[in-house]
């Protein structure tokens, strides 16, 4: 589950995974210098950006939670750090575009004692696809809804029949956190708790300020046969809520937090102090509109206007440092599948005077105020940006609000920590994200998003009617050859691009530090809890 899995990071971030994660990782992985031998027991503590929120893996994809779950949930397949799919619950696998059967491990069991079987990972497959949960992560982990489920207990067997072709299902069944026991029975449990056949058990949850979670004993199943039972594993690992980078750096110096991202100029204290870094690239961020009925950008002139008025390549040093790149597709390079040589000619180039043009000549004029108008009605536009994303993000959002002012446009924004974020994301009542990071692991996955019922009976946040796109798309996830399929995919994409329906924007990084306390291995999106190593110190 802890790798190529989607989450609603929101920077807004969405992000359905890169980077694998599977297996216990290597004793010496962050170790840094004075890094002591390994300790027995012990607490680990990490920071988070903000709350959880509800601890449902079906009603809940934000990253935030998403931490609890890396430590308290396994899925049915996983990745190792190469990206190779790997088993977790499931020892084996057979894959075709229409029907998939696992073969599950037999001595699984939930955090309750309670045996993990063929029926207990249908009863998560259909509940998933159940009307009544509006599961976000339906369309992440499934691609459909429109599949039935066969448990066959004395073979430890699950078999999805799909009625259409779905791609890339060994990826995108990685997001699916496996729920069992108690928490099958009454999912009301799961809004504060846990109940699933991870490494740890979460014992307490006090929202705004910390969670803290406690090693089970007896566990051996994990990715490519992890288990918790290694000399200086912590018996005790605490995720806190620390919303200011500043005050996590401070933190980690201190040494009252074993590891954290650290990704602004704080990073420069922890790098000369000499604590251990891992990096990886890790996501994208997309702009997204919202292009409902009334909502200015259902013009596409307007949203290629927009698109065109903003550099994105500056925007990508603000976020992501002097290294920082913009994107070509809707998967990150580092994880797609369907990699897109060079630049991506169906994406609007940046060039403020065509942006204005474009705009003349669909009627939106500049008034008295500078402000552009169109059939009486101005220009006005609803702008998220989510705070727990931090600084650097703030900064790049407010420098696409004064492109787009100068551009003519009446701008507002819309700002909050992540919960506030996806609400306003949710109510429709917004105009467009310059950065969303809606970061996907195979192009499948992007499909609910841009396409299909928006909330609540649907994820297309942007209302989203691109039949090109969804022909293509089609066709792809029919193709059994993956290069046919990656070219239709391709060019589904660009047929987003083309109508402005979503933009690439910057691909992300993450930078992990560990203190002089502790080591691990990390992923582009956590640290592999299987690899944590307490140390002397």
């Amino acid at each position: 589950m802890r790798a190529r899995v989607p989450v609603l990071l929101l920077a807004c971030a969405v992000t359905f995974a890169a980077a694998g994660c599977g297996g216990s990782g290597s004793d010496d992985a962050g170790r840094g210098r004075g890094a002591g031998p390994v300790a027995p027991g012990g607490t680990f503590r990490y920071a988070v950006a903000g709350d959880p929120g509800d601890l449902d893996p079906a009603r809940t994809v934000t990253d935030n939670a998403y931490r609890i779950f890396t430590f308290a949930y396994d899925s049915l397949l996983d990745s190792s750090p190469d990206g190779e799919v790997v088993s977790n619950l499931a020892t084996s696998w057979k894959i075709t575009p229409t029907v998939a059967t696992f073969t599950l491990r037999r001595d699984v069991t939930c955090s309750d004692g309670s045996p993990v079987t063929a029926t207990t990972v249908a009863q998560n497959l259909n509940a998933l696809k159940d009307p009544k949960t509006q599961s976000p992560r339906l369309p992440i982990a499934m691609s459909t809804g429109d599949y039935t489920v066969v448990a066959d207990d004395a073979r430890a067997t699950v078999t999805v029949h799909f009625k259409a072709p779905v791609s890339f299902l060994s990826y995108t069944i990685q997001a699916l956190p496996i729920v069992c026991g108690e928490g099958l029975r009454d999912r009301g449990l799961l809004a504060r708790g846990t109940s699933g056949t991870g490494p740890y058990v979460l014992k307490e949850a006090v929202p705004g300020d910390h969670y803290t979670l406690t090693r089970r004993e007896g566990y051996r199943w994990g990715p490519d046969g992890a288990t918790n039972d290694e000399p200086g594993q912590p018996e005790t690992v605490v995720i806190e809520v620390v919303p200011n980078p500043t005050t996590v750096a401070n933190l980690l110096l201190a040494g009252e937090l074993s590891g954290a991202r650290v990704n602004t100029a704080d990073a420069k204290r922890l790098e000369q102090r000499g604590l251990a870094e891992q990096k990886h690239a890790s996501g994208l961020t997309q702009m997204l509109f919202n292009q409902a009925k009334g909502r200015p950008a259902a013009d596409p002139a307007v949203r290629r206007a927009l698109t065109m008025a903003v550099d994105r390549e500056q925007l990508a040093k603000i976020v992501s440092g002097p290294d920082g790149r913009v994107g070509q597709s809707v998967v990150p390079e580092a994880s797609t599948p369907c990699p897109v040589p060079g630049v991506n000619a169906a994406i609007p180039a940046f060039d403020t005077a065509a942006a204005a043009a474009l705009l003349d000549k669909a009627g939106w004029a500049k008034g008295p105020d500078g402000v552009r108008e169109k059939d009486g009605t101005r220009l006005r536009l609803s702008v998220i940006s989510n705070s727990d994303s931090g600084p650097a993000f703030v900064s790049a959002t407010e420098l696409v609000v004064r492109a787009w002012r100068e551009l003519g446009a009446d701008v507002g924004i819309v700002g909050g920590n992540a919960q506030v974020t996806i609400q306003a994301l949710a109510s429709g009542n917004w105009d467009v994200v310059p950065l969303l990071g809606i970061s996907v692991a195979v192009p499948s996955q992007f499909v609910s998003l841009a396409s299909g019922p928006v909330p609540p009976q649907g994820i297309n946040y942007g209302a989203i009617d691109n039949p090109e796109y969804l022909a293509l798309a089609g066709r792809a996830a029919a193709t059994a050859d993956e290069r046919a399929a990656c070219e239709n995919w391709n060019a589904a994409e660009a047929a987003l691009f083309e109508a402005a329906d979503v933009v690439p924007m910057v691909a992300l990084y993450e930078r992990w530090w560990a203190a002089k306390t502790a080591t691990f291995t990390t992923t582009a999106f956590d640290i592999i809890p299987t690899s944590i190593r307490m140390r002397q110190g």
